[in-house]
């Protein structure tokens, strides 16, 4: 029979090894908060560090920002916002003529990839995924009258980051180059069809003239043109043409390697090019071609740019072209100019353009025949060409 002195020394055996097993829990208590009070410290200090951290600024593909970017299969359209750059250049009250400012900028090797033509169901996807897997923005001047055709793919072209400029409202050159009355409704025409599709309220205001705004005597629209960039300029638009092309619409129909060739050629060691291409619904080459393009010129060191993307820096004095000095030498009849074209054939039209556009049913849809509009003068203003566009009284 135990004594008590023995259930006195076990109870204290029991006492003491509840203390200790006590003692451990606590112990690892305290390890275990200690270590979570350290992991969320760092987890704060990386937090904080990163919100810190200046964003790095949105570039345009080519000039040392990665390339890898959503492709095609990833799904969803990215919603990049416009570019928003007050470009420090000439009103276009004093100077119009952007490639004349491009030119006189002081920038070095930058590439202005424009499309002419669209939008297309068919020709303008296949653009867009590549432009976006080489994270390169464009420039695309855009029939107004395809635009309210197809208005998600023209509200795809703004959503993916790229320019939507105005290349009139049915790029019917009988129909357009009537007068600059006749000229400048199609381009308000589009203008609103562009500020429809992008929700700008004022949209940079960027022309082309369907066929190039050349002072030849080789065109027979070329005196109406000369005429209506004064009217562009009082309403504040700048115009663009270009100084190198893939050659999609000259001569015979050529494959991507002969596209890639003839823009080699066209480039002919100029330091600043905006690149002529057309997204018209019979360009599956120019689709084709478009990344072989971009890689070429990335490895010449040109970076991709939007035509509202200028570096203005230094000026020599020069505020306009001469017309009448650099009307034959800037113009090209085999390459500059359409020769495929027959400025009275609308069979012609379809081939070298877009073969899905009816220019007479989609223009008698118009609000009146162009010939009796007029076009109502409005103050000029900015650098982004004023505060409306212009006027059209029925």
């Amino acid at each position: 029979m135990a004594t008590m002195n023995e259930f006195e020394r076990r109870r204290r055996e029991r006492r003491m090894r509840e203390r200790r097993r006590k003692k451990r829990i606590r112990a690892a208590i305290i390890l275990i908060a200690f270590v979570c009070a350290v992991i969320l410290i760092v987890i704060l200090c990386m937090s904080k560090c990163s919100s810190n951290k200046p964003a790095e600024p949105v570039q345009l593909g080519g000039d040392g920002t990665s390339e890898t970017t959503l492709s095609p299969q990833d799904g969803g359209t990215p919603t990049a916002a416009p570019i928003v750059n007050p470009m420090s250049i000439p009103p276009a009250s004093e100077n119009n003529d952007l490639m004349d400012i491009i030119e006189d900028s002081g920038q070095e090797k930058r590439c202005y990839l424009t499309f002419d033509d669209g939008p297309t169901e068919n020709i303008t996807p296949q653009i867009l995924d590549t432009l976006r897997r080489y994270n390169v923005k464009a420039t695309f001047f855009e029939i107004g009258s395809l635009i309210q055709t197809n208005p998600s793919m023209a509200r795809r072209v703004y959503e993916e980051g790229h320019l939507i400029a105005n290349h009139s409202d049915g790029h019917n050159y009988a129909k357009l180059y009537v007068s600059t009355d006749t000229f400048m409704n199609e381009v308000n025409e589009c203008y609103e069809a562009i500020k429809d599709v992008t929700g700008e309220a004022e949209p940079f205001k960027l022309v082309r003239f369907p066929g190039g705004g050349f002072n030849s005597s080789a065109d027979s629209y070329a005196p109406v043109k000369q005429e209506c960039k004064d009217a562009l300029a009082e309403y504040g638009f700048y115009y663009c043409d270009w100084n190198a092309l893939n050659g999609d619409a000259e001569g015979k129909t050529k494959d991507a390697d002969e596209l890639l060739d003839y823009l080699i050629d066209s480039i002919d060691g100029q330091d600043n090019i905006v690149v002529l291409m057309h997204d018209a619904a019979a360009k599956q080459a120019t689709a084709d071609a478009l990344g072989s393009i971009i890689e070429y010129l990335r490895g010449e060191g040109y970076t991709f740019h939007r035509l509202d993307d200028i570096e203005y820096r230094t000026s020599t004095g020069k505020t306009s072209l001469d017309e009448d000095s650099d009307s034959d030498s800037s113009y090209d009849e085999d390459s500059d100019y359409d020769s495929d074209y027959d400025e009275d054939s609308d069979e012609n039209y379809d081939e070298d353009y877009d073969s899905d556009f009816d220019e007479d049913s989609d223009n008698s849809s118009n609000s009146g025949s162009p010939q009796n509009q007029t076009t109502a003068p409005i103050p000029s203003g900015g650098s982004s060409g004023g505060s409306t566009g212009p006027i059209i009284i029925q």
